[in-house]
């Protein structure tokens, strides 16, 4: 998918190794069984495609109240049952990203892309090592109605091509964010935001010493894991 909102990113910009937090995770049929419908943030609804919801929940869809992002995850992860993917949606739904171009990096089942457009992202460049989050992310952004806006990118990692974001998603492992923590915070435009997620109430120094030219904004936990919102000033990182 090629929306024309996103320019100035090629696969021979994608160099450093990206895994997904949980690399061996797996959606077996006892899982299924066990899927429910997730609300974050108290306006985006996560709910499993053959899940339905209740009426409480329908009556606030229908009343514009909640949004909802139809999940088929696959194997791949980021299916509203590991707490980070639930943080981040959260913090998404609190964002005006009207007009927005955000960079989804390790996009898993692309729950955060679709999130993103649907609190008015002009466009998503989601990116991932493995071939099965790009298949369930194109899925799940045509599920949801919004593939024009996601441009999907098969690559080892992001190391950048000086194209700039307003907002930059990584929910990682914490040696990965350490590893390419430069090229993902010079992929942050001026006044723009990098969401990190993926790691535990322990690390978050070691987050915000990778981080440590921008303000941090926000940090919410839960089940031990964390989501931290970093602000780049109006000056140009570091390189």
């Amino acid at each position: 998918m090629t929306p024309s909102g996103i320019r100035g990113i090629e696969a021979g910009s994608l160099v450093v190794g990206i895994d997904p937090i949980e690399a061996d995770f797996e959606l077996s049929n006892e899982w299924r069984k066990h899927a429910q419908v997730w609300v974050c943030g108290n306006r985006i609804l996560l709910r499993p495609e053959w899940v339905s919801n209740d009426a409480q929940q329908q009556q606030q869809l229908d009343d514009g109240s909640l949004l909802e992002i139809v999940l088929e995850p696959g194997s791949a992860f980021g299916s509203g049952s590991h707490a980070t993917t639930r943080l981040c949606v959260g913090q998404i739904a609190q964002l005006d990203l009207d007009d927005a171009r955000v960079l989804d990096v390790g996009c898993g089942t692309g729950v955060l892309s679709v999130a993103s457009v649907l609190v008015g992202a002009e466009s998503v460049l989601a990116v991932d090592s493995d071939p099965e989050a790009i298949r369930v992310t194109e899925l799940v952004a045509a599920l949801n109605g919004v593939s024009e806006k996601i441009q999907t990118l098969p690559a080892q990692g992001f190391v950048g091509d000086g194209t700039e974001f307003d907002l930059v998603l990584a929910n990682l492992l914490l040696p990965i964010i350490e590893e390419s923590g430069s090229q993902l915070a010079n992929s942050v435009a001026p006044g723009g935001l990098i969401m990190v997620s993926g790691v535990l109430e322990h690390q978050q120094e070691r987050v915000e010493q990778v981080f440590s030219e921008f303000k941090l904004n926000q940090v919410e936990q839960e089940e031990g894991w964390l989501v931290l919102v970093f602000e780049r000033s109006g000056l140009a990182a570091s390189e």
